[in-house]
């Protein structure tokens, strides 16, 4: 069982391509009634707020959805795509300054037989498919918008957290375009999509 010091609000109020790269080989961790869930973050994507168009806050767009953008660093942005999957986002930068880093894909740890179950799926012991998109950790970890949106992830009680992890060689990062986001124009073609290669426990 995973057991390190949770990752605290200096961590996320730096530039957010640093927070990004220090986040791979961290833990998430989820704390439920049952038993915790730990997943190894081995991807993620940057979205650079006001000056993204990727992202939802470009030209400090401020909606209902939105708004959690602009909390503290280290708060929890859930939001739904295609009317039924997640996605798990965490608050970078100074308060005020909407940037985000968006959990991808993460390898599992502890907790698999609770994530199969959560995920209503047969893989047997082929647990590669198990957590590797947005949509399919927060099914696995049962994330959701209405328990988790705008939550604290440095706060003493928080169910849904971060924890220190392994070092990372530089070389074992692998920078590339971010996923589904045609509509960005030239912001399309950044390489703020942060893939660890070195997958060992």
């Amino acid at each position: 069982m995973i057991n390190l010091k949770k990752l605290n609000r200096e961590f996320f109020n730096r530039k957010t391509e640093i927070v990004a790269e220090d986040l791979l080989g961290t833990y998430l961790v989820r704390e439920t009634e049952k038993s915790k869930i730990v997943g190894k973050i081995i991807e993620v994507e940057v979205y650079l707020g006001p000056n993204d168009k990727a992202s939802h806050s470009y030209n400090y767009k401020k909606t209902e959805r939105t708004k959690i953008m602009y909390s503290k660093p280290g708060t929890l942005y859930v939001y739904l795509i295609y009317g039924m999957y997640f996605c798990l986002n965490v608050i970078t930068e100074s308060e005020e300054m909407p940037c985000a880093v968006l959990i991808r894909k993460l390898y599992p740890i502890d907790g698999i037989e609770l994530m199969i179950e959560n995920r209503k799926v047969n893989l047997g012991k082929n647990f590669k498919n198990l957590i590797d998109g947005p949509g399919k950790l927060c099914m696995a970890f049962n994330i959701t918008k209405e328990e988790l949106n705008g939550k604290d992830s440095c706060s003493i009680g928080s169910r849904l957290y971060f924890t220190q992890g392994e070092k990372i060689d530089q070389k074992n990062i692998i920078k590339s375009k971010r996923i589904g986001i045609a509509y960005a124009e030239e912001d399309k073609d950044l390489l703020l999509r942060y893939i660890l290669i070195n997958r060992k426990k």
